[in-house]
């Protein structure tokens, strides 16, 4: 079997069929990895927490927009890690997430899972705040690196909550 390259030609020349997943998926909403779904364009990670009750509803965990059902997949398989160890169900062989899982050792749930969030598919971070203006989050833009959106985060914290405010 031949090998195919990053734009989908084969290597070594001969024919190949044409890649139709995109368009023969368009205006699904479900997806073939558990926790994962297409409502905006993007494929979204989502995961629901029960032991979050608030009017008898499940709060529901959102790890963002990606651009392929697997990276969306992994953001799932990440956080339901977090939330509920290594006997959970995940989409991809747990040997994939060793060094996830060293990492969020030194995370609380939702500090992880807001650190899925943060982290923007195509290596860039996301900086928002949450309960100002009218108690609703406010984006603040996406950052080359971890330390300008933390720093971005920061003067709007400090802007927002006060001097005292905890900063990165």
């Amino acid at each position: 079997m031949a090998a195919i390259d990053a734009v989908g030609k084969k290597r070594g020349g001969g024919q190949q069929q044409q890649h139709r997943k995109s368009i023969d998926t368009f205006g699904q909403t479900s997806s073939q990895y558990r926790g994962v779904t297409r409502w905006t364009g993007k494929y979204e990670a989502h995961f629901w927490d029960n032991s979050f009750k608030k009017e008898g509803q499940a709060k529901k965990g959102r790890q963002g927009g990606y651009d392929t059902e697997e990276k969306a997949a992994r953001a799932y398989d990440l956080a339901t890690l977090k939330y509920w160890g290594h006997t959970t169900h995940i989409n991809f062989p747990l040997e994939q997430y060793q060094e996830d899982l060293e990492f969020m050792k030194n995370m609380n749930k939702e500090q992880y899972v807001a650190h899925i969030r943060r982290h923007h598919q195509q290596g860039r971070w996301q900086a928002r705040i949450g309960r100002v203006e009218g108690n609703k989050d406010l984006y603040l833009g996406t950052f080359a690196t971890q330390e300008e959106a933390a720093e971005v985060y920061d003067v709007a914290a400090i802007k927002f909550r006060g001097r005292n405010t905890v900063t990165n």
